[in-house]
């Protein structure tokens, strides 16, 4: 669980209508949430939780898949404030991006996407049937988030699931790469967050690793969830201070390995409801990496305006 949590943690708490979640969602399939609002707050949601209540007051999109790609956009404003955000998602693959402007006494005005996907696995092994391992979930993220003025902050996390329970931090072979979550948990998670000091940026390119109890031969529900916030790090200040954020990321699936008994088993397979091959990459098609590259060319036109 989460041992503390400070103001940025609100900025990883990405609202959406009613209950979209990852704990009613049937396999093959998933929800994408695209949301905006001049009001928002509140801490201790993880990616794929029901967390409409951070966006009262302004506008969610919401979709719910089990084939092919979905994808909104969405956006608020009020007096001084704008923010905005975009996604898309699939199997094996989501990408979001978000950007807000708002004055620091703006009650956590922000934009934001959250959701991911849930699939049915059987990991299958010859001459291995009943035995317990660890599957190595390979996720690549790649992306870029920044924050300016004096009250900017920004997060991202993915978060993966196995019958809709959080993994522990303590199976053998999770990695979280550079992760600079400014929260102490024993769960596993991958995320990164920014706040102004008066301006701050962090680009990630890399491949995090989740690491999934498996028997051989026994089906499990894995889910990958991701949200994505650009908001403020504080509410209050002085008079004319500001909070400007944003970020655009994709993450998807970059493979796996199999380990049993402290040892890489070198020929297994993984069968999905979905169809999709979860031991190799699911590189995203070349449509959503233009979506993600004019997400990131709105990003930097918006910061050099600022």
């Amino acid at each position: 669980m989460r041992l503390a949590a400070i103001a940025l943690c609100a900025l990883l708490s990405v609202g959406v209508q009613a209950a979209p979640r990852q704990l009613d969602v049937v396999p093959p399939g998933g929800f994408l949430n695209v949301c905006a609002s001049p009001i928002g707050g509140g801490s201790g949601f993880w990616a794929g939780d029901d967390i409409s209540s951070q966006f009262s007051g302004g506008v969610c999109n919401t979709h719910y898949f089990s084939s092919g790609t979905v994808s909104d956009t969405a956006s608020s404003s009020g007096v001084q404030i704008s923010n905005s955000a975009a996604g898309a998602a699939r199997m094996g693959w989501v990408q979001m991006s978000a950007e807000n402007h708002s004055p620091a006494a703006t009650w956590f005005a922000h934009g934001g996407v959250n959701g991911g996907y849930t699939d049915s696995l059987s990991v299958n092994a010859a001459g291995h049937a009943g035995e317990s391992g660890y599957l190595l979930l390979r996720v690549a993220v790649v992306g870029t988030m920044w924050a300016t003025a004096e009250a900017g902050g920004t997060g991202f996390e993915v978060v993966p699931y196995v019958n809709q329970a959080q993994l522990s931090a303590a199976n053998p072979g999770y990695d979280d790469g550079t992760s600079n979550h400014l929260w102490a948990t024993d769960r596993q998670v991958g995320a990164w967050g920014v706040g102004s000091a008066p301006d701050s940026s962090l680009a990630i390119n890399e491949v995090i690793t989740f690491s999934l109890p498996v028997v051989i031969g026994q089906s499990m529900d894995v889910g990958i969830y991701t949200q994505a916030d650009a908001g403020q790090r504080a509410s209050g200040g002085f008079p004319g201070w500001m909070a400007n954020s944003g970020l655009s990321f994709t993450s998807y699936l970059a493979g796996a390995s199999l380990v049993l008994s402290g040892q890489n088993v070198a020929s297994f397979s993984i069968a999905s409801a979905s169809g999709a091959n979860w031991a190799v990459a699911a590189v995203p098609e070349p449509g959503v990496w233009l979506l993600m590259l004019a997400g990131l060319g709105m990003v930097v036109l918006r910061r050099r305006r600022g």
